[in-house]
Order: C-alpha cells, then sequence, then structure tokens
C-alpha cells in the first residue's frame, strides 16, 4: 500500500485533475486489504479431464461463477464500499444511497447475488436502480477472493501454452497488456480475475487479427510508458502499460490514471470491449 500511495503522489503531480478518482481509488483498495486478512476460500477442485480440455479445446479452466468467494467477508466489504462510494461524488453517492436502502429493506438479497443463485443484473432492473454502480461495488467486494483463488489456478498453468485472446482461467477478455523483459513481451491481463498470460506481439485479441497493416498504436505525448493498441479490422482497442520503460506498481492504477486515453481512443472511432469499471 505504501508504494501504491507514492504512486499516486507521483501521478497526481503531473496530472492533478486525477485527485478525485484516484482518491476514491486508494479508499477502495484500503478497505479490500484490510478484508483480505479475513478471507476464508475453499481450495479450487481441478478435474484432470479439465487440463485436457484446455489443451485440447482451448476451454477456460473454469467459470467465473465457480471462483470460490468468501460470502461473508465480500458481504462485510461490500458495506464498507458503500461506505466510500458515498463520500465521493454525487451521483454516485445518491445511487449508492438508493442500494444501500434496496439492501436494508431485503430487496437485494447479497447473499443469493454473490453465491450466483439470483441474477444481479434482472433483480437490479427490476428495481430501478443503477446496474453500473451496483455492478462495480459486487465486483470490487469479490475482488480479494478473486485474486487469492487466481495464485492457485495458476500452478494449474505452468508450462501451458495459451495463445488465445481470452483469460485460460475464467475465459474472460483482456483489459490491459504488458510489455516485459528483453524483446517486450506481451501479455495480456483478464479484465475479471487478473491473471496473466502471454501471446504474440502481433495479435489483436478480440478478433484474431494478426495483419501487420492493420494493427497499430499510439501514444499520449511524452507518455512512452503507455499505448494504445488499435485493430482496423474490428475498431477495439486495448491499452498497453511498458514495464521496460517504468516499474508497474499496480497495472489497474496505471489504467485508471490514463483514462484521457481512453478519450482520445473513443473520439478516434475505436471501443474498449471491457467497459472500463472506474468510471461508475
Amino acid at each position: 500500500m505504501e508504494k501504491i500511495k507514492e504512486r499516486i503522489e507521483q501521478i497526481l503531480k503531473k496530472r492533478p485533475g486525477y485527485k478525485e478518482i484516484l482518491n476514491f481509488y486508494l479508499k477502495i483498495k484500503e478497505e479490500q486489504e484490510k478484508s483480505r486478512s479475513h478471507l476464508h476460500l475453499s481450495p479450487i477442485s481441478l478435474k484432470k479431464e479439465w487440463r485436457e480440455l484446455l489443451k485440447r479445446e482451448g476451454f477456460s479452466l473454469i467459470e467465473k461463477k465457480d471462483f470460490p468467494v468468501d460470502t461473508e467477508a465480500s458481504i462485510k466489504l461490500f458495506h464498507s464500499l458503500c461506505e466510500v462510494a458515498r463520500g465521493a461524488n454525487p451521483r454516485l453517492a445518491e445511487q449508492t444511497q438508493l442500494i444501500q436502502e434496496a439492501v436494508q429493506q431485503n430487496r437485494l438479497n447479497l447473499e443469493e447475488i454473490l453465491k450466483g443463485k439470483v441474477k444481479e443484473d434482472k433483480r437490479v432492473k427490476e428495481l430501478g436502480l443503477d446496474q453500473k454502480v451496483f455492478s462495480f461495488l459486487i465486483y470490487q467486494s469479490i475482488k480479494p477472493s478473486l485474486e487469492e483463488g487466481v495464485k492457485d489456478l495458476r500452478k494449474e498453468l505452468e508450462g501451458e501454452n495459451w495463445s488465445k485472446g481470452y483469460c485460460p482461467l475464467c475465459g474472460d477478455l483482456p483489459s490491459l497488456a504488458l510489455l516485459k523483459g528483453e524483446g517486450g513481451k506481451r501479455y495480456l491481463r483478464c479484465s475479471y480475475c487478473g491473471a496473466e498470460w502471454r501471446v504474440d506481439r502481433l495479435f489483436c485479441p478480440f478478433c484474431g487479427n494478426r495483419e501487420e497493416g492493420s494493427l497499430q498504436y499510439f501514444c499520449g505525448e511524452g507518455e512512452e510508458a503507455y499505448r494504445i493498441d488499435i485493430c482496423e479490422k474490428c475498431h477495439h482497442y486495448l491499452k498497453t502499460l511498458d514495464t521496460r520503460v517504468m516499474e508497474i506498481i499496480d497495472p489497474e492504477l496505471e489504467d485508471i490514471a490514463t483514462l484521457h486515453l481512453d478519450l482520445i481512443a473513443s473520439q478516434k472511432g475505436y471501443k474498449r470491449p471491457v467497459p472500463h469499471l472506474w468510471n461508475p
């Protein structure tokens, strides 16, 4: 956390306009770290045939709904995050209050939603609540559980070759790419569980395009550590962090601190297949 705080201070010296959202991010992160120390998760049991399907058919190891989640810890964290959100911008505060009231009045059952017994989007829509804000709070509440689960699942992938554009662990799409080591090996980072896997440099993970002429990128002025990879075939883009240019303490933090690049990409007509969570 100390390194994250130092990095935030560095970012704000250069981009003071990010103060509100980065302070919000830091408070969320602090609550998640408190929750992490109280997690009690069941071990993930994988059958041998699942590994065979991974190799032969390209299936992910598990589905997102099968990640073990400490429901009790997640509910406590949810309420803590609601208090943080109520101290954020007026719109977020208003929507969070409505969500809290729905939970308190038992119109939303957090335990059933976290366990996957009730479809979150359907219930929230019925109540006329803000789906994006609620999804943000739910995801941030289970994130410590997801990150602990990934630690176990990564062991199952040691030595495995995976060149697809979706996560080998949970099957979700990437939210970021990272360039690492000599030659800038390219790794994709899952938008759901945060797992990373290596892929070819010349490759669009969203449509599979490998044609050099239609795969390009641009950087912000004076921001060589960040770039936007664009595909002229599907018109999607992916933000890339170059760890050879600077140390990356937390990829999510760097993603939030470069929302201006997302805006530029959007203005150029490109879309981010995975919505940016930190803009609720």
